[in-house]
């Protein structure tokens, strides 16, 4: 009798335990509440609410109040946003967007095609999209742009910096108005931006991902000092912390924050090859400083154990990587061989230019070592960016650039940006041979970014040394331990998140 009594009881408890469960928030679902704090480690130009003006770090703000039509996964896959889908012609010529419906600006006027065409029409205006040909709103739900022609980078305009904002409060508070006051479809609603101090935003209650967004409020503090980022994640001041892959990120591993880095960028000499009258004309000198350079050296002894040694211009967080790629190792002895090929047996003087941003003066003292090793008698300039921009782009410079190769999602990106000098003007002093033109423009205009594509390119580059790897660079995430979500290191940049879907358990 008693054991029949206790099974029911068990049997009794077990069920009703059952129940409770499915009752019971588990511990890995989302919490609601707190206001999450990013720290950003630079203050950007500009003003957050106009998006044909928007550039660079500018778009880590914009992006709690204002959207876009679709968006870009770390591995360079597009999927619909405020879009519900989208569709590229076979030929290229235009690409149609199907508008998300129930999605309303912070304003509470309706987000719909006629919304959607007259924000890319502003781009378009602004001299942002030059592939473009026109925009045209097809029914309240349809949006079609049609191209000049076709480069998958035509992608990024509807991923990224192409926000959709309000018509209405263009019109009603002009352009002024708008370049200061964000008014988009974000899960934040704006509330203030100021300049050198940071941005706010709070929850907006009718966000059109139910749900979301989870926290109440979401702040960005602008603060450069690394002292003082530390400080404030110490105290607990700072929910998260940009951080730069390397010195940083170690330091703020070692103190137990969760630390998230993506490789997105291949900090590379760029020598003025195009110039028949420097010897960097000559590939066996290319390659010469290539076999001087001990990137392992590098790595090991200035990349806090986040480094790796590059070999190729690609990093290995980005889907134009080939696992199965090996460079040119170090070996100063083919170095001073090749020189003596080229008709250098004594070396000869050259001028290095670092870029002005991110400069780690430690690796570039370390280059010039290297280089002297060799007979290369290397002098290092630095400049501010106003007196570098026109060394980049100048076509007759004489020497070695250093500059970071910026690893967006789509690669061809990358490659239009530094090696397509008809139009994007960078490195017009790079030597581009006639097969590798051909192979950056099969690249660029395939329908969608093709990995196989991209490292075609990557390779002939690497073949006939246009450019060479030195270190690594990135950025990434520090966390607090009770965050959670955020997307961050998941788009196709770092400087993009998912400020919708972050929380904390604390």
């Amino acid at each position: 009798m008693k054991k029949g009594f206790v099974a029911v009881a068990l049997m009794v408890f077990f069920i009703t335990g059952l129940f409770f469960i499915g009752q019971v928030q588990s511990a890995d679902d989302p919490k609601y509440g707190g206001t999450f704090k990013l720290i950003l480690d630079l203050s950007p130009g500009g003003n957050p609410g106009w998006p044909a003006e928007i550039r660079g770090d500018m778009v880590a703000t914009t992006q709690l109040f204002c959207e876009s039509l679709l968006r870009e996964s770390v591995m360079g896959e597009y999927y619909p946003w405020l879009a519900e889908s989208y569709e590229i012609a076979p030929d290229g010529k235009s690409i149609t967007f199907k508008i998300r419906k129930g999605v309303k600006f912070h304003d509470g006027t309706n987000f719909n095609a006629e919304a959607a065409a007259w924000a890319l029409q502003q781009w378009k205006d602004a001299g942002r999209a030059p592939t473009w040909e026109a925009v045209e709103m097809l029914d309240q739900n349809t949006v079609r742009v049609n191209m000049k022609g076709w480069r998958n980078t035509n992608m990024g305009a509807f991923t990224g910096g192409g926000f959709m904002v309000s018509p209405t409060a263009y019109k009603k508070n002009g352009l002024e108005w708008m370049r200061s006051n964000p008014v988009g479809t974000g899960p934040f609603l704006f509330d203030y931006f100021k300049r050198d101090d940071g941005a706010r935003g709070i929850k907006n209650p009718n966000y059109w991902k139910k749900g979301m967004p989870y926290v109440d409020a979401y702040e960005i503090k602008y603060v450069p000092d690394q002292t003082t980022q530390k400080a404030l994640m110490q105290a607990g001041e700072g929910d998260g912390l940009v951080v730069e892959l390397g010195k940083v990120a170690a330091e703020m591993k070692d103190l137990g924050f969760n630390t998230l880095t993506q490789h997105q960028a291949t900090f590379s000499l760029f020598p003025s090859s195009a110039n028949p009258d420097s010897p960097y004309h000559d590939q066996r000198v290319r390659e010469a400083v290539e076999y001087a350079i001990d990137r392992e050296a590098i790595a090991k002894g200035l990349g806090y154990g986040m480094w790796n040694a590059p070999y190729g211009i690609a990093p290995p967080d980005n889907v134009s990587f080939d696992p199965n790629f090996v460079g040119r190792k170090y070996n100063p002895e083919k170095a001073k061989e090749l020189l003596a090929q080229a008709g250098y047996p004594n070396g000869f003087k050259t001028t290095l230019y670092p870029a002005p941003v991110m400069i780690n003066k430690d690796v570039n003292v370390a280059v010039q070592s290297f280089l002297n090793k060799v007979g290369i008698q290397t002098r290092i300039e630095y400049w501010e960016h106003a007196a570098y921009a026109p060394i980049m782009n100048r076509k007759t410079w004489e020497g070695l650039i250093m500059q970071p190769i910026p690893a967006f999602a789509n690669w061809n990106f990358t490659l239009w940006l530094l090696f397509y000098s008809d139009e994007s003007g960078w490195f017009v002093s790079t030597y581009k041979s006639d097969e590798f033109n051909a192979a950056l423009l099969e690249s660029l205009n395939s329908l969608m970014p093709d990995a196989n594509l991209m490292r075609k390119v990557n390779k002939i580059a690497f073949d006939q040394c246009l450019v060479i790897p030195v270190y690594e660079g990135g950025k990434g995430y520090a966390l607090q331990k009770y965050v959670h979500g955020g997307g961050f290191v998941e788009r196709g940049f770092p400087v993009y998140f998912n400020p919708e879907d972050v929380w904390m358990s604390k």
